[in-house]
């Protein structure tokens, strides 16, 4: 799927490009391109030698019109982690344009990206498209998750958003490891069992890796995991409040880590 907003109703276009390379032993952020409203807080290394990087939007949200373009390659060797700042808000669009977003990510044998942005929140009237995709070459790992509110649940506009779409695809050469294909517009089966049913959150993630998971993640009614036909590892997850969605996410996340990659606990200073 390609979002469908022209550049003629792009009200934003931020860019983000950027390439890690590991020299000496270290991951370092090789090159960068930077356009507001998207650009990064300076990169530092965790206690596990990974490599984090904050994304930043400064402004008040994300537009009807607004276009999001993040590229990310990672180098054989190198260990980078992808954090967003904060929630990703999803402004009303009065006149009914599409926020859209794309994300590629590409990773060369032996390096490991992790991707795992704060919560999406789409206000009322808010209409957003994303596609993810990222391209492994044999050996590198990855880890992605992501996690959607029904809206501002607090503010009394539970699905009350115009319209989101993600397209989330993994391929190693020609091979699909994962593909994850989300479509919400809100009304009568949207309210239906098995989709929202009276819960507010959900969480969606893959792991790729070579390692291999023995002890599965599992809270019965709120978290899964399990393997695709390609091979990588899927979860999803969902809670009536976010807090207790987000505890779930971070235990299972960290199992999840710790059996495909062979990697410690990450530790997130904010």
């Amino acid at each position: 799927m390609r979002p469908d907003t022209t550049p003629g109703q792009r009200t934003r276009t931020g860019i983000l490009h950027l390439t890690f390379e590991e020299k000496r032993g270290k991951t370092v952020l090789a090159r960068d391109q930077q356009k507001a409203p998207l650009m990064i807080i300076r990169p530092f290394e965790l206690p596990c030698g990974t490599l984090m990087v904050f994304v930043v939007n400064p402004t008040g949200g994300v537009l009807g019109g607004d276009h999001s373009e993040i590229v990310a390659e990672v180098g054989a060797g190198a260990r980078v982690l992808i954090l967003t700042q904060s929630a990703t808000r999803l402004q009303p669009s009065p006149s009914g344009a599409r926020a859209t977003q794309d994300i590629r990510f590409r990773v060369a044998s032996g390096g490991r990206l992790e991707y795992y942005p704060e919560r999406t929140l789409p206000f009322a009237g808010s209409a957003f498209a994303q596609t993810v995709r990222a391209d492994l070459e044999d050996g590198a790992e990855l880890g992605l998750s992501e996690t959607l509110a029904s809206g501002r649940v607090h503010m009394g506009e539970r699905l009350a958003f115009a319209d989101y779409r993600s397209r989330v695809e993994v391929w190693n050469a020609t091979t699909r490891l994962y593909l994850d294909h989300l479509k919400l517009e809100p009304g009568q089966h949207t309210r239906a069992p098995g989709v929202w049913g009276d819960l507010d959150y959900a969480a969606s993630g893959v792991w790729v890796g070579s390692g291999s998971v023995q002890h599965w993640p599992a809270l019965p009614g709120q978290l899964a995991c399990g393997h695709t036909a390609g091979g990588a590892v899927w979860l999803r997850s969902a809670s009536r409040r976010g807090p207790e969605l987000d505890r779930a996410l971070n235990a299972a996340r960290e199992s999840l880590r710790a059996q495909v990659f062979g990697a410690q606990p990450l530790q997130v200073r904010r």
